[in-house]
C-alpha cells in the first residue's frame, strides 16, 4: 500500500485530537469519533477545534473520505492531502503539533504558484474550448446570470476573452454550473478523482481548496509544505486528466512556462482582487458610518426641536377650535369622502396586486391555464402536486432545500379554498416509490404518471440556482392529462431574502393558476411573511428536519423543529410537520 508513511503520520495527530477532545481517549478510530460526536454536539466540537460548523462540515468529509480511500492505491494521495490541509488548520487553532513529511516531496513554493495559475488558465480555456468560444461562452451565460454580472466580467477582462474578468471563485461556479459542466465532465471524469458521490462534488472540493491556498499567496503568506504538496497533486491529476482526454488538444505543460515577471504580475493580480474585494467591504463601512453620522444629527435636531414643543401644542389648540367651526360644513360632504375613501381603497388593491406581480413573465398569455382553470366552486378546487425543485447549483449542500421550498409553498397554498394542494407526506412515498429526486427527470410521460398516482391535475415543479449571494427559483406547470408545460414563471433576489422570495413565488403561482383568493387567504400569507421572515440559513435547516423526518429519524428532526419554532413561533410549516411527530 502506498503513501503508509503519510497515513501513519496522518492517525497519530486524529489521536492527539480526539484526546484534545475527550482527554480519557487515546487512540483515534472513526467508531470512536462517531461515539465522540454523538455525546458532544457539532457545535462544541466545531468549537474546541477553532473550526465554524460549515468548516466542520467540510472537515468531516475530508475525514470520511480519508477513511474510505486510505488504502486505495490510486485514490489515497488525493485523500490523504485534503484532510492534511484541514488539519493543519486544526493544528494551527489548537496549537496542537502537526508534522508530516511526504515521500518525495517537491518544496518549491514558487512551482506551485505556477500550479495555482497554470490551473486558472486550463479552467478558462477547457470551458472556451468545449462551448465553443468566447462569444458562445458570453451567450451561454446570458442564460444563466444577470446582465449586470456578465457586464462586470466583460468589463474587467482582457483580450483572452470573458473568463479573464471572472474571480477564481466565479470561474469555479461557472464551470460546475450543471448547464456548463456537462460540456467538459467527459474531461474530468475519472476513478481517481472521485472521492465524493460525482465528479463535479468532487471537483468542487478540490477547487475550493486550491481557492483558500490561493488567498494565502493573495495575502503575501508564505506557502507551507502541506500546500505545496497539496497543490502539486492536484495539479498532477487534473493536468493529468486533461492531456490524456481525446476531447480536447490542450496541453497542461504548456501553462507553466512562467517567467520570473509574469509570476510576479500574477501575485500582483491577486492582490489587487483581494484588494477589489476589501475596497466594497470598506464601502459598506463608509455608509454605515454616514448613517451614523446622519442619525446623531437627527437625534440633535430633535433634541431642539424639544424645545418648541409648548409653543407648538399652544398653536395646536388653537387649530382645533377652528377645525370645530368646520366640522358643520364637512358633514354635508360625508357622502363625498366615502366615495373617495373606496377609491383609495381600490387604488392599494391595484398597488398591492401590482408588487405581487411585478415581475411575472409575459413570454405567453394565461389563455391555456385559464381554460384549464375556470373558476369553480370550492368542493372542485383543482388538485395540484408540488414536486421538489432540482438544485441547479454547485453547491450540493442546498439539495436539502427542495424539500423546504416545497412544504412552505405546500403550507401556504393549502389555505388557498380554489386549490387543493397533495400532502408532502404523499408525494415524498410516491417519489420513493418511483425512485424519483429530481424534477430534470420528470418527461411530459412521467409527469403524467406521477399525476395520476396523486390525483393531480397539474404539476409545480422547478429549480433553483444560487450563486455569490443571488438566488433564483423557476416553476414549471405542468398539465398531467397532456403532459404540456402550461406555463413557467420564477422569482429572483439575494440569498438572503429567500423567504420573501418564496412568497412572491407563492403569489405568482396563485396568479398563474388564475385561482380567486378571498380576503382572509390573503391575510394568511401576508401575516406569515410579515411574522416569520425566516433567514436562508433556518430555511435550510428546517429542510434538514423534514430529511430526517423522511429517513425515519423522528428525534432530530423534533429537536430542529423545536429548535427553529422557538426562534419563529409563527412559523406554521413547523408548527405542521412539527404536529406530525407529536
Amino acid at each position: 500500500m502506498k503513501n503508509i508513511q503519510l497515513i501513519n503520520s496522518i492517525e497519530s495527530f486524529l489521536n492527539k485530537v480526539l484526546h484534545h477532545l475527550n482527554s480519557d481517549i487515546e487512540e483515534y478510530k472513526l467508531e470512536v469519533w462517531k461515539k465522540e460526536k454523538s455525546k458532544q454536539s457539532t457545535s462544541i466540537l466545531s468549537s474546541k477545534l477553532g473550526l465554524n460548523e460549515s468548516m466542520f462540515n467540510e472537515f468531516e468529509t475530508a475525514l470520511y473520505q480519508f477513511e474510505q480511500y486510505k488504502e486505495d492505491s490510486n485514490k489515497s494521495k488525493i485523500a490523504c492531502v485534503r484532510l492534511c490541509l484541514w488539519l493543519e488548520t486544526i493544528s494551527k487553532a489548537t496549537k496542537i503539533e502537526f508534522n508530516i513529511d511526504f515521500e518525495n516531496a517537491l518544496i518549491n513554493e514558487e512551482l506551485a504558484i505556477k500550479q495555482v495559475r497554470a490551473m486558472e488558465l486550463l479552467i478558462r480555456d477547457v470551458v472556451s474550448d468545449q462551448i465553443g468560444g468566447n462569444d458562445n461562452i458570453i451567450t451561454k451565460l446570458q442564460t444563466l446570470f444577470k446582465q449586470e454580472v456578465i457586464d462586470k466580467w466583460i468589463k474587467s477582462a482582457d483580450e483572452t476573452g470573458i473568463l479573464s474578468g471572472t474571480t477564481f471563485s466565479e470561474l469555479s461556479n461557472i464551470l460546475l454550473d450543471k448547464n456548463i459542466f456537462q460540456s467538459v465532465e467527459d474531461i474530468f471524469s475519472n476513478s481517481n478523482l472521485e472521492l465524493s458521490k460525482t465528479t463535479r462534488d468532487s471537483l468542487r472540493l478540490i477547487l475550493e481548496d486550491i481557492r483558500v491556498i490561493r488567498n494565502s499567496i493573495a495575502h503575501n503568506k508564505k506557502i507551507s509544505n502541506i500546500q505545496i504538496e497539496s497543490l502539486n497533486t492536484f495539479y498532477l491529476e487534473i493536468s493529468r486528466l486533461i492531456k490524456e482526454s481525446k476531447k480536447t488538444k490542450i496541453n497542461p505543460d504548456d501553462y507553466l512556462d512562467l517567467s520570473k515577471i509574469n509570476l510576479e504580475n500574477f501575485i500582483v493580480d491577486l492582490k489587487e482582487e483581494n484588494t477589489k474585494i476589501t475596497g466594497d467591504l470598506t464601502d459598506i463601512k463608509g455608509q454605515i458610518n454616514d448613517v451614523k453620522s446622519d442619525t446623531t444629527k437627527i437625534l440633535s435636531e430633535t433634541k431642539k426641536s424639544n424645545n418648541k414643543s409648548k409653543l407648538i401644542l399652544s398653536s395646536i389648540l388653537l387649530v382645533l377650535l377652528m377645525i370645530g367651526g368646520i366640522f358643520y360644513f364637512q358633514t354635508k360632504q360625508t357622502s363625498a369622502t366615502e366615495e373617495i375613501g373606496k377609491d383609495l381603497k381600490d387604488v392599494k388593491e391595484v398597488i398591492k396586486g401590482d408588487s405581487e406581480i411585478k415581475n411575472m413573465s409575459s413570454s405567453d398569455d394565461l389563455s391555456v391555464t385559464k381554460e384549464l382553470n375556470k373558476r369553480t366552486k370550492d368542493k372542485n378546487a383543482k388538485r395540484i402536486a408540488i414536486i421538489y425543485f432540482d438544485n441547479s447549483s454547485s453547491e450540493p449542500a442546498l439539495d436539502k432545500l427542495k424539500k423546504g421550498l416545497a412544504d412552505m409553498l405546500i403550507t401556504d397554498l393549502s389555505n388557498i379554498n380554489m386549490l387543493t394542494i397533495v400532502e408532502r407526506d404523499k408525494i415524498e412515498a410516491i417519489l420513493q416509490e418511483q425512485k424519483l429526486n429530481n424534477s430534470k427527470d420528470f418527461d411530459p410521460n412521467t409527469a403524467s404518471k406521477i399525476g395520476k398516482l396523486l390525483g393531480a391535475q397539474i404539476i409545480l415543479t422547478g429549480g433553483y440556482f444560487e450563486m455569490l449571494g443571488s438566488l433564483r427559483v423557476d416553476a414549471r406547470f405542468i398539465d398531467v392529462q397532456t403532459g404540456k408545460i402550461l406555463k413557467a414563471d420564477g422569482v429572483d433576489g439575494t440569498t438572503s431574502s429567500f423567504f420573501k422570495l418564496q412568497k412572491q413565488l407563492t403569489w405568482k403561482i396563485i396568479k398563474n393558476l388564475d385561482t380567486k383568493v378571498s380576503e382572509e387567504e390573503k391575510s394568511f400569507i401576508n401575516k406569515q411573511e410579515k411574522e416569520t421572515k425566516i433567514s436562508f440559513e433556518d430555511a435550510k435547516k428546517y429542510s434538514e428536519a423534514l430529511d430526517y423526518f423522511d429517513k425515519g429519524n423522528l428525534n432530530k428532526s423534533k429537536q430542529i423543529l423545536n429548535t427553529l419554532l422557538k426562534k419563529y413561533p409563527n412559523f406554521q410549516s413547523a408548527k405542521q410537520s412539527l404536529s406530525k411527530i407529536k
